[in-house]
């Protein structure tokens, strides 16, 4: 007998791939356990560089001169993975393993190679400047980068600019899984918080199992362990769509460069792009010189309250 295919959710950071691990956690047939990182660690051992002359390294091509075919490294690799996680799922109960982490996101393309054929992808979009924004409240709350973001900050020193442009390269690599592989379901995020269950029973028909009456219920109640992931989320009881459209409150010097990078990419994946107006230098200094001015008022009448 055929073992049941795995599910693989992909989705940019702070997209709710969360949620969305927790509504299919709850379904009786379906365990998609806190962040397990398996995915980003076999991304890691297959990864390679690529020097002058199309010299490449790795393991797959350490292996290969060592004599070991690439398809079947990566075919032992993938049933390594593929059991650890289905044995997790039998360890629950359950006959069917699903797979979130987060920071998968940044390794598409490895696994792609990997996973491609073998499992049902769920691919999560969110609006790239929210998930710029909310990216920042992550790191703020771990208090610290993680290597792949890391990368983003050291090329582009301005945070917000620099979680934009790890977004067009993340939500590009999952549009283009879209497109290509039939067994990939888009879903935006901002649909799954607008109607959760009309998104749930979509997802499930995709990946072939039934809708269970109570399943987002039972996912916002569950008593489960907590891992990695969104902490918004398992804070709340209910789900909503307040998160959305949150960038709209940057100041517009700074939403312009914002929406210039994404737009492109936030039209193809069918939103409206951002109208934002850019300022001249004189204006900036202007701005600046009025945000000092403001500083120093606000600093000196808590001055005088304390004197009071």
């Amino acid at each position: 007998m055929t073992a049941p295919r795995g599910i693989v959710i992909l989705g940019p950071p702070r997209s709710g791939t969360t949620l969305l691990r927790r509504i299919l956690d709850a379904h009786p047939g379906i365990s998609c356990p806190p962040e397990t990182y398996a995915l980003s660690a076999a991304a890691r051992f297959m990864h390679e560089e690529r020097f002058d002359h199309g010299l490449r390294i790795g393991v797959l091509v350490g292996l290969g001169y060592a004599g070991l075919d690439e398809a079947d490294v990566v075919g032992r690799l993938r049933e390594l993975v593929f059991g650890l996680l289905g044995d997790a799922a039998k360890k629950r109960g359950k006959p069917r393993w699903a797979e979130k982490t987060a920071f998968d996101a940044f390794h598409v393309a490895a696994i792609r190679k990997l996973c491609g054929g073998h499992v049902d992808f769920v691919c999560l979009q969110r609006h790239g400047l929210d998930v710029a924004t909310s990216v920042g409240d992550l790191v703020d709350k771990t208090g610290g980068y993680v290597e792949e973001l890391h990368r983003y900050i050291v090329k582009y020193p301005q945070r917000l600019q620099a979680f934009a442009h790890a977004w067009v390269d993340i939500a590009t690599a999952i549009a283009d899984l879209s497109d290509a592989d039939e067994r990939a379901l888009p879903v935006r995020y901002e649909d799954l918080v607008e109607d959760p269950e009309a998104v749930a029973r979509k997802v499930l028909e995709h990946v072939g199992e039934p809708w269970d009456d109570g399943l987002i219920e039972r996912a916002l109640g569950s008593g489960e362990q907590v891992g990695f992931g969104d902490w918004k989320t398992y804070a709340r009881a209910k789900i909503d769509a307040s998160s959305v459209g949150r960038y709209k409150k940057l100041p517009q010097p700074v939403l312009a460069p914002l929406a210039e990078l994404c737009n492109p990419l936030l039209q193809r994946l069918g939103y409206d792009p951002v109208n934002a107006t850019s300022v001249d230098d004189e204006e900036a200094r202007r701005r600046y010189e009025l945000g000092l001015m403001l500083g120093r008022m606000k600093a000196a009448k808590a001055a005088k309250q304390d004197e009071g």
